[in-house]
């Protein structure tokens, strides 16, 4: 999955052999490559061309996946899209439930509240 210029000639060679005895696997690489560079790029406007040849030509993982991105179409293509992401207030849920794990059974919510706000994020 690394990007095709940051292989050397060795792992190119090896990769290409690869693809060449397996055509589903080329596709899914292609499929994969071009679904990434539309999220690192912030396309979303252009997974819809993306869907269909992934429904069309991919093989049934990627069928699959691409599936089931249709059941949430306009939160994926917004998450593709925006700027904003709620990755912050994530990192800070995981951490205060890894606080709570810890503690679980020994800690009064006093304690639990000097333990979180204890610990910088």
């Amino acid at each position: 999955m690394r990007r095709p210029e940051s292989l050397s000639d060795s792992q190119r060679d090896q990769l290409d052999r690869i693809l060449d005895a397996c055509p589903d696997l080329a596709s899914a690489r292609d499929l994969a490559h071009e679904f990434s560079r539309i999220a690192r790029e912030r396309r979303g406007q252009d997974l819809i061309h993306w869907m269909t040849r992934a429904l069309d030509e991919g093989p049934q993982p990627v069928q699959g996946f691409a599936a089931f991105l249709q059941n949430d179409w306009d939160a994926v293509v917004n998450g593709l899209t925006l700027p904003w992401s709620s990755g912050a207030v994530e990192g800070q849920v995981t951490r205060i439930k890894l606080i709570k794990r810890r503690s679980y059974g020994r800690a009064s919510f006093g304690l639990l509240r000097t333990l979180v706000l204890a610990q910088p994020p």
